[in-house]
This record gives C-alpha cells, structure tokens and sequence, in this order.
C-alpha cells in the first residue's frame, strides 16, 4: 500500500510530510510525495524549485521506506491532479498540511484541500504545524 503526501514547501506541507514519513515507517508503506500546481506558463507559488526538489529529495532518501517524488505543472488544478494519482495509486491515505486560519478563514478550508477532503475516495489526514508548548515555568514567569 502507498500514503501519498500533499507537498508545497510550507511549514504545513513539512508537518504532513513528516506526519506521512512516519506512518508509512509504523505500516510498512510507500511514501509517494506530489506537488503540484497550475503551472503551464508561469511557476506557481506552490510548485518547487530546482533546489527545493533537490533538498526534498536528500531529506527522502533518509528513511528506510520506499519513496517518490512526483511534480506535476500541466496547467491542471491541484485537485485533479491529485485525483489522478489516487486513481492510479489506490493508496491507504492522503497526508495534507493545514494552515493556520484566523477570523472566518477558521470555518473555512482552503479551496484545495476543502476539495481533496470531500471528493477523494480514501481517507484524507489533515495535519497541523505542531505549536510549541508553554511550560509551567514560561507562564510563572508570566504571572
């Protein structure tokens, strides 16, 4: 079975992909990491760069899963092209990054991931950018 990975290079996209990483580890699984974007004749903020992709692939080669990294900028949504490869793949889950949201952005998802979430045929894991915890101390010093 695979766990494919949603990735942009974000702190979010980070999360899900360490988040993945390491379920993949626990299951025994294959990692396949997407970015894709709109593309066709301009970069999209979301796709990587040459050296991002070359820094991704370093970091993936570190685990003991098996892995693949597959970019996609065909002048197709994000989303279609994510229900392409689970089409193809079948895979145990999709591993999505969510953003931070304040105000009425909380109640609502980004227009990707909001789709990915409704319209995909696995499950889909929403992962947060893990906060860095107050200790007892820090707030002590506070009050």
């Amino acid at each position: 079975m695979t766990i494919i990975v949603g990735y942009t290079e974000s702190e979010p996209s980070r999360a899900a992909l360490n988040f993945g990483l390491n379920l993949a580890e626990k299951l025994s699984m294959k990692v396949v990491v997407v970015n894709a974007g709109p593309g066709a004749e301009r970069r999209s903020e979301s796709e990587l760069t040459q050296a991002e992709t070359e820094q991704l692939e370093h970091y993936l080669s570190r685990f003991s899963v098996p892995t693949e990294l597959r970019k996609y900028s065909r002048g197709r949504s994000t989303a279609d092209e994510f229900k392409d490869v689970v089409a193809e793949l079948n895979p145990y889950a999709v591993v999505i990054g969510a953003a931070k949201r304040s105000g009425f952005s909380k109640f609502m998802m980004g227009s990707v991931a909001d789709e990915l979430l409704r319209e995909l045929p696995v499950a889909v894991i929403s992962v947060k950018v893990p906060e860095t915890s107050v200790t007892k101390r820090d707030k002590n010093e506070k009050g």
